[in-house]
């Protein structure tokens, strides 16, 4: 994966962002919460150019509305885009069960973030065991591989949610 550009994310955004290692990137609200914004590779659907996007709150602190994480969030992303034409994969946190109101929050997110009609984004609900996921893909409209990626996160979501009970 290619660095961000700190320069346009900080310009732009109402949080400093900061990188510890070129792959997580980290944003400290006026709230005094740390949240690290994190890329990795990710080759579950497609052999290369995909990464799993995360999000977590790094003091486990409850995080209350707030516009500006949500900015700063989605200025990670454009950059993110602006140096890497792949792949993103939004995986909700499963941990303390909240993910399906993370999954929510996010498409709240996006639905309401004014770049939103650069991109697409599926999103997905699947069972596994006693813990539900919840995912996103988000791809740029412009990607020349748009209908194959959306062909494939579709098709690997269905064999993921009608697979057998083992």
């Amino acid at each position: 994966m290619n660095a961000l550009d700190l320069a346009y994310i900080n310009r732009l955004a109402p949080y400093k962002v900061w990188t510890e290692n070129g792959r997580d990137y980290l944003i400290e609200t006026k709230y005094d919460l740390l949240f690290r914004i994190g890329f990795m590779d990710d080759y579950s659907i497609w052999p290369t150019g995909a990464y799993q996007f995360t999000i977590n709150n790094e003091r486990n602190q409850p995080s209350p509305n707030d516009d500006d994480l949500k900015a700063t969030i989605f200025r990670i992303i454009e950059a993110f885009f602006a140096s890497n034409p792949d792949i993103l994969l939004y995986i909700c946190e499963t941990g303390d069960g909240k993910q399906a109101f993370r999954s929510r929050l996010f498409v709240r997110w996006f639905n309401s973030y004014a770049g939103r009609d650069a991109y697409i984004m599926e999103t997905a609900e699947v069972q596994d065991g006693n813990t539900r996921n919840f995912a996103a893909l988000i791809v740029q409209k412009s990607n020349p591989r748009l209908k194959e990626i959306l062909t494939e996160f579709d098709e690997t979501i269905s064999i993921l949610t009608n697979k057998p009970n083992e």
